[in-house]
């Protein structure tokens, strides 16, 4: 029985021509890297929220946020501290040094620092495997870091710090993404995120996606 190419394209199979027969490879799919920081990200998430959402005050869930800033940024702060101040970009931090991302990430307790350094991947075309698009110029993937600013006047090119916040894709379906992201409602808690039929992010207050290639 003969199978179309429609339908191979659309389970993830490429042709090839090659001497006038076709060849039928796997096509590319999310990096290596990309891969287990989902399941990183998801497996945070199953700990917060596998009996009803835990917050960040609770006594049972401390030691991971403690992790947070520990292993994630390599910040030693006592517990108030901890839970003053605001654990996001920990989060991502962790997630990624979890997942093996190594000297590639720039590991921060502020978004706005692996965001511009993203971006400055991104402008010199180097050869690190993080690099920060305008949200209208890519299509979400799953593992894709989507981030928005929290404070006025900040855009895709602006330096310095600035207040930010930045969530992990998890998964990417017909008119959503769905991300994953620490200290969301003093929680790790997963938030939607509109995307058109391109898979290009309709929601304006996000001003960056970080594509992550490590293989």
């Amino acid at each position: 029985m003969k199978t179309s190419n429609a339908i191979l394209l659309t389970i993830g199979i490429s042709l090839l021509t090659v001497g006038g027969y076709v060849v039928y490879t796997k096509r590319k799919g999310i990096s290596s890297l990309a891969r287990k920081a989902i399941n990183v990200a998801k497996q945070e998430f199953e700990a917060w929220n596998k009996n009803g959402q835990l917050k960040e005050d609770d006594d049972s869930i401390f030691d991971r946020v403690k992790a947070y800033w520990q292993e994630g940024a390599e910040v030693f702060w006592d517990k108030a501290k901890m839970l003053n101040e605001a654990w996001s970009a920990a989060f991502i931090s962790y997630v990624m040094k979890k997942s093996g991302a190594g000297d590639k990430f720039k590991y921060s307790t502020s978004h706005s620092v692996y965001i511009r350094d993203a971006v400055k991947n991104r402008k010199e075309n180097n050869n690190n495997p993080f690099k920060a698009y305008k949200p209208e110029e890519v299509s979400l993937e799953k593992g894709d870091i989507v981030c928005y600013p929290r404070q006025s006047g900040v855009n895709y090119d602006s330096t310095g710090n600035y207040a930010s916040h930045c969530d992990i894709v998890i998964d990417v379906e017909k008119d959503k993404a769905i991300t994953v992201g620490g200290n969301v409602s003093n929680s790790v808690s997963k938030t939607n995120v509109a995307i058109d039929k391109t898979k290009k992010i309709t929601d304006k207050k996000y001003f960056v996606v970080i594509k992550n290639k490590k293989t």
